[in-house]
């Protein structure tokens, strides 16, 4: 996978802080609704901070997570309880191994934009379908591109601008170019906060892969999972012109 991003500190420190305000809860409601509907074991492939996992724990879901980052998942561990760290495991999802089937496994909140080779795409499809039980159920979301956002390169743009912890202000700025010919959103962020009377500043490269839909129908094709359906938004909706998200659901 070219171009690799790995998250670096202050990105894993203030994820979480940043994120619930730019995020739509409805993802979040969705995919804890279709945990609570499941009554085997759930993997939550690109576990991140724990946005999912920690409230479907909390909730009694048998539970677990990998991620290719051990800063996120430093983050997470610090919400929750010490008993529960054998359900985490730091593996990249194109390799991981785990002794254990799963009725679900989700990955949410674009992961499968950071797979940016169809090589790297299929062997995470593959090593996911091989960890459903029989009939198991694998859950995805990607963006819909928007033409015209596509055709627009932000520089340095501001989309944060709040505080971590009281009087202590955090911004973050992003700067996107286009990979059009490999459908590579070039994303850096820019995360500058006030800590010990001083400010800091630290960036992070995100390349972010865009998927149409036939292309999604395709890559799954070359995979043994079965599409069951290509939802238009989180609350089970026909894909539409209108559509934001491609909420893609498969079977073993």
């Amino acid at each position: 996978m070219s171009k690799e991003y790995k998250y670096n500190n202050s990105t894993a420190r203030f994820y979480d802080i940043i994120y619930d305000k730019l995020l739509n809860k409805s993802g979040y409601e969705f995919y804890i609704n279709e945990i609570k509907n499941c009554n085997g074991a759930v993997l939550e492939a690109g576990v991140g901070t724990g946005r999912i996992f920690v409230p479907a724990l909390n909730l009694g879901a048998d539970i677990y997570g990998i991620d290719q980052s051990e800063l996120m998942l430093k983050e997470l561990k610090e919400k929750i309880s010490e008993e529960n760290f054998y359900r985490i495991t730091q593996q990249d999802v194109r390799e991981f191994s785990i002794n254990k089937k799963f009725s679900l496994i989700i990955s949410p909140f674009r992961v499968f934009g950071h797979l940016l080779e169809i090589e790297d795409q299929l062997k995470a499809l593959n090593k996911i379908y091989d960890h459903l039980e029989p009939g198991g159920k694998f859950i995805f979301d990607l963006f819909v591109p928007d033409l015209e956002k596509l055709n627009m390169e932000r520089n340095n743009n501001i989309e944060f601008d709040g505080e971590y912890e009281p009087g202590k202000k955090l911004q973050r700025y992003v700067t996107v170019k286009h990979n059009y010919i490999n459908q590579i959103l070039e994303v850096t962020f820019k995360l500058v906060w006030d800590e010990n009377g001083k400010s800091n500043s630290e960036e992070c490269l995100l390349p972010l892969r865009y998927y149409f839909r036939y292309e999604i129908v395709n890559l799954l094709g070359r995979t043994k999972f079965k599409l069951e359906n290509i939802y238009g938004d989180f609350q089970y909706g026909a894909l539409n012109n209108d559509s934001k998200d491609f909420v893609i659901v498969c079977r073993r």
